[in-house]
């Protein structure tokens, strides 16, 4: 099913929009989405970039074609805004090889590339990326094995990383602390909680079950830009 040297990309391919979470949240970006995951969250938003569903598309891109269209896509007008590329998925680490010879053409580029915390990423990557992990908790429906890579979290911690946490309520807080915040020594100002939801009702009543206890924690609790402007759409 994969090409030779090829990305497998989703259909979102490649669009320019804002980032819509984590800590640099409102910042013009290009997103490139691949194709392919190896956890499957009851909860996912984007499960057309890792299931076989009928609006699944998958799309095999050479590194040249995936440079052109995501140099193509920057449509920020201010030379001096800083150019971003999110790269994100599925699990983008799964590709990470190929990804390792396609961000040495975005040098001048911020890159973050988003990924679930269960693999280990490489050295070019650690070196020119910034990972916005969101380390899976028992609300994801992964069994425990699978979501919980204790050395992939441990070099992630190493590396220039912002930990995103998914919670519904405050036991899913509660949980992460356990299993990955304290055990893994987390820096709390690195620290992510973002309300589930796939619309704006929805994440602002989780949000108001959990605001009181992330903010006693410290922790950073943000919103999904992306949802509150355009609600589910793919693209944005």
């Amino acid at each position: 099913m994969v090409k030779d040297k090829c990305l497998t990309v989703s259909s979102d391919g490649v669009f320019f929009s804002l980032q819509g979470e984590g800590m640099t949240m409102g910042a013009p970006s290009v997103f490139l989405r691949l194709y392919g995951c190896n956890l499957n969250c009851v909860w996912c938003d984007t499960t057309y970039a890792w299931t076989n569903k009928r609006n699944s598309v998958v799309q095999h891109w050479s590194i040249k074609k995936t440079i052109h269209k995501v140099k193509a896509s920057w449509l920020c007008q201010n030379s001096k805004v800083q150019k971003r590329l999110v790269i994100t998925g599925g699990e983008p680490l799964l590709q990470q090889e190929l990804l390792s010879t396609f961000i040495k053409y975005f040098s001048d580029w911020a890159i973050e590339i988003e990924t679930n915390g269960t693999i280990i990423p490489n050295e070019k990557l650690v070196k020119h990326s910034q990972f916005n992990c969101s380390p899976k908790t028992s609300n994801s429906k992964n069994c425990r094995s699978k979501r919980i890579n204790p050395e992939a979290i441990c070099s992630l911690c190493q590396a220039n990383t912002v930990f995103k946490f998914v919670a519904q309520n405050k036991n899913d807080i509660i949980e992460a602390e356990r299993d990955y915040i304290v055990p893994f020594k987390i820096n709390p100002n690195r620290v992510v909680i973002m309300p589930e939801g796939k619309t704006r009702d929805q994440i602002i009543k989780n949000a108001r079950t959990i605001v009181e206890i992330v903010n006693v924690k410290g922790y950073h609790l943000l919103l999904r830009l992306h949802i509150d402007l355009w609600g589910k759409r793919k693209q944005v």
